[in-house]
């Protein structure tokens, strides 16, 4: 999942877990597909723009006129690479203060699962 917008984003890891307990559609489906808490979710988190610049560097752009994008996806359609592409992702994981906002026990949380966290896990 990608998040962007205009101004500083802000996720409230209280508001989060209550949203995550509702009786609707999208918590239904998040949970099932596993995420049944804001720890869960967010374990999987992988970095911000300026985090990962170092692991985008040298990565190629895809462009309208560049059917780059479609060739390879033909010719990796039975290869699995999401796991390793993440984990190097992960591997320029920080955790971001000024992004995860909520009670001192929920925030401490995360910190310590992000700290525990190590791609390949």
């Amino acid at each position: 999942m990608l998040l962007a917008g205009a101004d500083a984003l802000k996720i409230n890891l209280d508001g989060l877990q209550e949203r995550l307990q509702r009786d609707d559609p999208v918590a239904q489906s998040l949970k099932e597909v596993g995420f049944r808490s804001v720890f869960s979710l967010l374990a999987t988190y992988a970095g911000q723009g300026p985090d990962l610049a170092p692991w985008l560097k040298h990565a190629q752009i895809n462009r309208d006129r560049n059917l780059r994008l479609q060739y390879l996806a033909g010719i990796g359609l039975n290869l699995d690479q999401g796991g390793p592409i993440y984990d190097d992702m992960l591997a320029y994981r920080r955790f971001p203060e000024e992004l995860f906002v909520g009670s001192e026990q929920r925030v401490g949380m995360l910190k310590v699962l992000f700290a525990t966290t190590k791609p390949g896990n």
